[in-house]
């Protein structure tokens, strides 16, 4: 399996801010790919006991500029 040093913490972060923003209990975590990137999926219980899915899409980056914009 590759090495991926980024990844982990990505992750760590993103159940961080999962658990933070909705207080529920983290049961999963874990990498899909999504419109060519990978992104995290946290899976947690909320208050009422419901299994849902929070996205963390991580950071943003800017969109590759290609010069053919018509940008004088």
């Amino acid at each position: 399996m590759e090495s991926r040093p980024q990844q982990p913490r990505s992750m760590s972060e993103a159940v961080r801010r999962v658990q933070r923003s909705t207080g529920g209990q983290i049961l999963g975590a874990e990498q899909v790919p999504f419109e060519g990137r990978s992104i995290t999926r946290i899976k947690y219980m909320d208050d009422h006991g419901r299994v849902r899915y929070m996205d963390d899409p991580g950071p943003v980056r800017a969109a590759p500029r290609r010069g053919d914009h018509g940008d004088p």
